[in-house]
């Protein structure tokens, strides 16, 4: 599986350097698997796409800071341009989080939940969608660079992840009734499958690569952001939607300028 088919080019002007004001307020692309097409909405139009029953899953883990000239600072990825410690604004230490954050630990953040308001999470609980949590500690796995020709060489460092009790038990049963589970970010899918893959074991440390091919056994939808070329992220959302459909998709959502990588925009995959 060569990396050259994971590759797609943009203008660097794409790449979000702030959030927007509001989270609520980024476009989301959403896109239709089993139709392959997509429609053009805002995050805040997202519970139009999801109903009573849905079980909804976040990564509840949050970035550590680390030091930059002896000052400690958001662990923002070096596309996002903060050279000194100077550069970083009151608005990296708010935004470059989930509202919903508890479990420090992480390297980095899980970038698709930062799109969540209190007040979204409030309408969705209204309306009947099941909130739930799980842990997975960014690391290494998640944001370094694939760098050997054949993707399926890449080696995997682990991740450690953590399902509560009763996170487990509402996928589950979600599975069994035929109601669907949407994973918040490749992260939460990786914890997600990784459980799946372990009986649900409370916490573990997961090497997992989703690749083209893999059979998802827990995860019916995702919301995620739009991801580095030949990233393993970005095969993990072709192993989900199909490479090709992906790549358009993504020539698509770049058509129309949409902002790129962590402080941007995102797509929700049914």
């Amino acid at each position: 599986m060569d990396l050259s088919l994971f590759d797609y080019q943009f203008s660097k002007d794409l790449i979000a350097q702030h959030p927007l004001p509001r989270r609520e307020d980024s476009r989301m692309m959403v896109l239709d698997r089993m139709e392959k097409r997509w429609v053009h909405k805002t995050f805040s139009d997202l519970p139009s796409f999801l109903r009573a029953g849905d079980v909804l899953v976040l990564n509840d883990a949050l970035a550590d800071l680390v030091e930059v000239d002896g000052k400690p600072v958001p662990a923002l990825p070096p596309y996002i341009k903060r050279k000194r410690a100077a550069d970083f604004t009151e608005e990296d230490f708010q935004r470059y989080r989930t509202v919903y954050g508890a479990v420090p630990g992480s390297k980095a953040a899980p970038t698709a939940g930062f799109h969540f308001s209190e007040g979204m999470l409030e309408r969705l609980r209204v309306m009947g969608v099941e909130t739930r949590f799980v842990t997975l500690h960014v690391d290494y796995d998640t944001y370094k660079p694939i760098r050997s020709q054949n993707v399926l060489d890449h080696p995997m460092h682990g991740e450690a992840f953590e399902i509560l009790p009763e996170t487990a038990e509402a996928v589950q049963k979600a599975k069994k009734e035929g109601r669907r589970v949407i994973a918040v970010g490749t992260t939460s899918v990786r914890a997600l499958e990784s459980g799946a893959n372990t009986r649900f074991a409370p916490t573990g440390d997961t090497k997992l690569f989703i690749t083209p091919g893999y059979r998802f056994k827990i995860v019916d939808a995702m919301l995620t952001n739009f991801h580095r070329p030949r990233s393993t992220v970005l095969v993990m959302v072709s192993a989900f939607t199909g490479r090709e459909l992906t790549l358009s998709a993504y020539a698509e959502a770049i058509h129309e300028r949409y902002r790129l990588f962590s402080y941007g925009d995102c797509m929700l995959i049914i």
